[in-house]
């Protein structure tokens, strides 16, 4: 009970879905805007892929074990502002296989991180589940992106691995044309999924 009650202390800053998917859709909706300054910034990137990593990041995020979930209506916001970016896109010049390269491992990740952080939630798991998202979710590209272009550092072998195994590193190569499988990062989020549904059924087979 009080390992319960330390988790929901710590964790009770991460668990405000209604403002982070707010900012998100703000942020989002701004990288649709037809103005100058937004196309200078952005260039010849997919509208897709940004409004895709931003979304599976928002989403993604580890929630507190009070509150209310942001799976249903984020993920239904998540919907219609890539819809709108599909469209964008595609009045853009861009081409449907490349668009959807993009958009089915993006779903695939939205459902099953989002999924990952609403199961952690439930079964009290929000602490475990918030260290492996940071490490193989955030953590990795960030500590190797940092090391790198700011460092100077030549990353070892198993940095770089982990770190291309982000979602959000996926989603960012797309961002920047960099196109890759996204087998390993789909192997993440199934990984971070398949370990809240573990918790899961573990709780429920403990007696009340």
């Amino acid at each position: 009970m009080e390992i319960q009650e330390h988790g929901s202390s710590w964790s009770a800053p991460l668990g405000r879905p209604a403002l982070s998917c707010l900012l998100c859709l703000t942020a989002s909706t701004a990288l649709l805007l037809p103005l100058d300054v937004v196309e200078r910034s952005l260039g010849d990137a997919p509208r897709l892929a940004w409004c895709a990593l931003f979304w599976v990041a928002t989403l993604s995020l580890p929630q507190a074990e009070r509150g209310s979930a942001r799976w249903p209506v984020g993920f239904g916001l998540c919907m219609c502002v890539l819809g709108l970016a599909v469209h964008l896109d595609l009045s853009r010049g861009a081409a449907v296989p490349e668009l959807w390269a993009i958009a089915w491992p993006t779903l695939l990740f939205a459902v099953l991180l989002a999924g990952a952080a609403s199961r952690a939630r439930k079964t009290g798991t929000a602490a475990r589940h918030a260290l492996l998202w940071f490490l193989l979710v955030l953590g990795a590209p960030l500590i190797a992106h940092t090391l790198e272009r700011w460092g100077g550092v030549l990353l070892p072998g198993w940095l770089e691995f982990i770190a291309a195994a982000s979602p959000l590193d996926w989603l960012a190569g797309r961002v920047g044309g960099v196109g890759s499988e996204p087998w390993l990062p789909l192997g993440v989020a199934v990984l971070l999924f398949s370990s809240s549904s573990t918790s899961l059924d573990s709780a429920e087979e403990v007696p009340g």
